[in-house]
């Protein structure tokens, strides 16, 4: 029981920025690993009013989040979507991401420094959930990851935006020619993919420290958390985020840690290898038939 809630704990952080990595992907066809630096950017702007400013954490939790959400919008209006406009392919498009990431980083490296951020939680409580002993740090992370997670199940299936996003994510000169306003969908989009990466990367903070490399070092995970849960699936990204931080407790709990991400990644190949022959199995099958 120990092992299941630290995994779920660890995957709070992991399931909120599943989700937002997912939006954007299912929206606009890429993979945006500046996406990285949006989760980086959560966890000092939350630094900054927190251990910097002197603000409560759990009040500095709400501007940092809005904060990366704008952030994140603010590269889509300046970088991402004058390129799509442009008719840049995909391929050239995640390398336009990956330059950005690198150009976000070293900034946010020549800022801050090198040096390792701890937040300023003062006098934290502690309460005991089936015998494991959790902080009320944690307890957030876990509501504000299932919240999340609601909201965005919601805006993408029981509202108009959703509609409009599933519409722009189908065909968007369709979309465009149907009335919906592609930038002000997209700017919706990133923005709460934004604040779900941000809030993302201050729980990480929150249960070890912030530097400049902090969502560089999860991004592999985040886009295989992504793809095994489906693009554009809130609630894949969930139940795939929920057993990638329960898989990562027990491959630690029985390995080294370093070892246990080499596991991990195995584990992931193994998923999607078997999920292709799966698939080819079925379309042999119905070909047949």
């Amino acid at each position: 029981m120990d092992t299941l809630i630290i995994g779920l704990i660890e995957a709070a952080p992991l399931v909120l920025a599943a989700i937002g990595f997912t939006l954007i992907y299912y929206l606009n066809g890429f993979i945006n690993v500046a996406y990285a630096e949006t989760v980086t950017s959560g966890a000092y702007f939350a630094i900054l009013f927190n251990s910097i400013l002197g603000l409560n954490f759990y009040a500095a939790i709400v501007p940092a989040a809005l904060l990366a959400g704008a952030l994140s919008a603010l590269t889509y209006v300046a970088v991402f979507r004058p390129a799509l406009r442009r008719g840049v392919g995909k391929i050239e498009m995640i390398v336009l991401s990956v330059g950005l990431s690198f150009l976000m980083r070293h900034a946010v490296r020549l800022f801050f420094g090198v040096d390792l951020y701890l937040f300023d939680i003062t006098d934290p409580s502690y309460l005991s959930v089936f015998g494991t002993g959790v902080t009320s740090a944690q307890i957030w992370a876990m509501v504000l990851a299932v919240l999340i997670a609601v909201g965005a199940y919601l805006l993408t299936y029981k509202t108009t935006y959703g509609q409009q996003i599933r519409g722009l994510a189908s065909n968007a000169d369709l979309a465009a020619t149907s009335g919906i306003d592609p930038t002000k969908t997209s700017v919706l989009v990133w923005f709460v993919s934004g604040v779900a990466g941000g809030l993302a990367g201050i729980f990480i903070g929150v249960f070890s420290f912030v530097d400049y490399t902090l969502g560089w070092n999860l991004i592999l995970i985040i886009i295989m958390v992504t793809i095994i849960g489906g693009i554009g699936s809130v609630r894949g990204a969930l139940v795939a985020g929920a057993a990638t931080g329960i898989a990562t407790a027990v491959l630690t709990n029985l390995s080294d840690p370093l070892y246990a991400q080499v596991f991990l990644l195995l584990l992931f190949i193994a998923v999607l290898r078997f999920r292709a022959a799966a698939a080819r199995s079925v379309k042999t099958l119905m070909a047949r038939s």
